[in-house]
């Protein structure tokens, strides 16, 4: 039986308005600074005191523990009326886990905040594994947290997917030695997320399904 992962954000929740909105807050509020758009997105599926980092090298640790406080308290009060589900993700998981196959997500993300956002919708109960951002030392796109999940499952890499929006999501997929499905939502684009490791890219969540249920129909049959 195939096993298939999915990132959260921008994957299966359109958060990417809410994302955006909070880094602005966040970097105007702790630092005076503004942000643009392009910026932010560059860095779109990295944990959140990783991309801090890396757009602000010579800040002390205090001064990005600060920001990474300004950023949670706006995300957490504004996601409910921002957050919404990518079209189609909500059927098309169903429709998967309706067939049986066990589902995972692997994201960058806190545990409190995924399981909210997955309540929110109606989708916890589909999920088999939850990776979060405090289930391994190493993150996207590092393979250890698709790596994780498959252990968690009982699960082989060549026998599962996963399916994102960001090259980190498909680094990780690919790294881990798993089918990778990029789903080219509102973050980034087809070249950047075949160059990353993508076998296939969609623009639907039908083709997601499509695709996934291709794969996995088109494993040899065992030996009688």
């Amino acid at each position: 039986m195939w096993q298939f992962l999915f990132d959260l954000d921008g994957t299966i929740l359109d958060t990417t308005e809410l994302i955006l909105n909070s880094f602005v807050h966040a970097f105007r509020e702790g630092l005076g600074e503004t942000v643009t758009e392009d910026e932010l997105m560059v860095h779109f599926g990295r944990p959140l005191e990783t991309q801090f980092r890396v757009m602000r090298p010579s800040l002390e640790d205090a001064d990005i523990h600060r920001l990474v406080q300004i950023y949670r308290q706006h995300n957490e009060t504004e996601h409910d009326r921002f957050v919404a589900v990518v079209p189609g993700a909500d059927k098309g998981l169903r429709a998967l886990y309706d067939k049986g196959f066990p589902l995972g997500i692997v994201t960058s993300k806190r545990l409190d905040l995924t399981e909210h956002g997955l309540r929110q919708f109606g989708l916890l109960d589909l999920f088999q594994v939850v990776v979060h951002m405090d289930s391994t030392p190493r993150h996207k796109p590092h393979p250890e947290p698709v790596q994780h999940a498959l252990s968690l499952m009982g699960g082989r890499p060549e026998q599962a997917a996963y399916v994102g929006d960001s090259p980190y999501d498909m680094t990780s997929g690919k790294e881990a030695g798993v089918r990778t499905l990029g789903l080219i939502y509102n973050t980034f684009t087809d070249a950047v997320l075949r160059e990353a490791g993508a076998d296939v890219t969609v623009h639907r969540w039908s083709e997601i399904v499509e695709t996934l249920l291709g794969w996995a129909e088109g494993e040899p049959k065992p030996h009688s």
